[in-house]
């Protein structure tokens, strides 16, 4: 079982036994939590004595006001989250998600600073745990955004995970071209894209990346998939197609994407797939070789790209 989060070893550790409930409305959005802390599934911790189900039942009455039908059990998380700075303390939180199912509502006087808000699940980056964003991609997000591949499982288990969410985009031009970033300096090339920011909606990001590092903007985005990365974090990285037009901005890099002189290039489908594939560019970071786990989910994805353009001609 992989454990979220950071363990920051000058503060205490407080142990936590919880339940929390995955439910969907109507139109596909998440049930989200948001008090003064910030943003969470419905549940919380165990009473004396309490089941997980029922202490489910009772965290959604007094969270939500909702009864509700507990569907199916999903999976056991851990994560370490901070209390309030005033306590300096980390709650190392052990907790079983359900699938659950709203039936009505039988009480509006819920908690108190609590508010219930339904978003899609691509607009839940910002969630107070890293453990319950991956719950959310996991058990949601995976049927519009498949996992298209998954890179260095074998060490999942034994790790503590920050959760960075990242998006990528397969761009194609009004010349049928697709748009690479390349670094001779590192003798590397990828797709363009980057780390998503905190409350960032995934397709907004996509945008923002590309448009910062191409200079082009860009449209039609359709989900592809995602792809799973196990390293000194667990990177959790969702893959679109697009369609760009003439060059509209700026280019902005970071620091970093500057200093290992990163540029656009324009080539066709084959070629990008073998500038990908005959990239020898190696980056270490914490004992991890990442390039290489780059270079395996970019050409994953650009491979359900070209299948998706074959089904488009069918």
């Amino acid at each position: 079982m992989p454990v979220f989060g950071i363990r920051k070893p000058e503060r205490r550790v407080v142990l936590r036994t919880g339940a929390y409930g995955i439910v969907t409305n109507i139109n596909g959005k998440v049930m989200i939590i948001q008090n003064k802390l910030g943003k969470f599934l419905p549940g919380g911790g165990l009473m004396p004595g309490e089941s997980y189900e029922e202490a489910l039942h009772r965290e959604f009455l007094e969270e939500t006001g909702y009864e509700i039908i507990i569907k199916c059990k999903l999976e056991t998380l851990s994560w370490y989250i901070d209390t309030p700075v005033e306590w300096f303390m980390q709650v190392f939180n052990t907790g079983i998600f359900y699938e659950v199912e709203l039936v009505k509502r039988v009480n509006t006087d819920i908690e108190e600073g609590h508010e219930i808000l339904f978003v899609d699940g691509e607009s839940a980056t910002d969630m107070h745990s890293d453990a319950q964003m991956w719950a959310i991609y996991k058990y949601i997000l995976s049927k519009k955004y498949p996992p298209i591949i998954k890179t260095n499982a074998s060490a999942s288990e034994d790790r503590i995970y920050p959760l960075r969410l990242a998006a990528r985009c397969i761009v194609q031009t009004e010349q049928d071209k697709i748009i690479l970033l390349a670094s001779n300096k590192l003798d590397m090339c990828g797709l363009p894209g980057g780390g998503i920011l905190r409350g960032e909606d995934i397709r907004t990001g996509a945008v923002r990346e590309t448009r910062e590092e191409t200079g082009r903007d860009i449209t039609q985005l359709k989900p592809l998939g995602a792809s799973i990365e196990y390293s000194n974090m667990l990177q959790l990285t969702y893959y679109f197609s697009a369609k760009t037009a003439a060059a509209s901005s700026t280019i902005h890099l970071t620091k970093l994407e500057s200093d290992w002189g990163i540029y656009p290039v324009e080539v066709d489908l084959d070629t990008a797939e073998e500038m990908i594939a005959q990239s020898k560019g190696v980056i270490m970071h914490e004992g991890f070789e990442v390039a290489s786990m780059s270079r395996a989910r970019n050409l994953a994805a650009l491979k359900i790209y070209r299948q998706s353009l074959d089904t488009d001609l069918v």
